[in-house]
């Protein structure tokens, strides 16, 4: 267990994908354990919270010089949760997760310079 740790202190890619699981999957199930209704879960979960990651992740991968393709990570993982168990709505959402990871990962370029 110790030697797994290691590695995923080691790996930023790793920490981004172990929080989209979290958002993605994870998060949802807590929704309905507190009864939170579905209008809540699109809300606070799709809207506040997972757009507000998709720019962290953009902001992340520009501050650590992480590299481009990790700005789909959130998006695809999405996607997956998406077919598998919600509406067509979802594929749109992972579009605009996509797109301000790229807008915010773009937006702070000058300031590594």
């Amino acid at each position: 267990m110790k030697n797994i740790w290691k590695m995923v202190e080691k790996s930023k890619t790793t920490y981004i994908t172990l929080i989209s699981i979290v958002l993605v999957f994870i998060m949802p199930i807590l929704f309905n354990l507190f009864h939170l209704g579905r209008t809540n879960r699109i809300i606070w979960l799709f809207f506040i919270i997972n757009i507000l990651f998709a720019g962290f992740i953009g902001w992340f991968s520009r501050k650590y010089g992480l590299s481009f393709y990790n700005l789909v990570i959130f998006p695809v993982i999405f996607v997956i949760s998406v077919f598998v168990k919600y509406g067509r709505y979802g594929y749109f959402l992972a579009g605009i997760y996509l797109v301000l990871s790229i807008l915010i990962y773009f937006l702070f370029e000058d300031e590594r310079k």
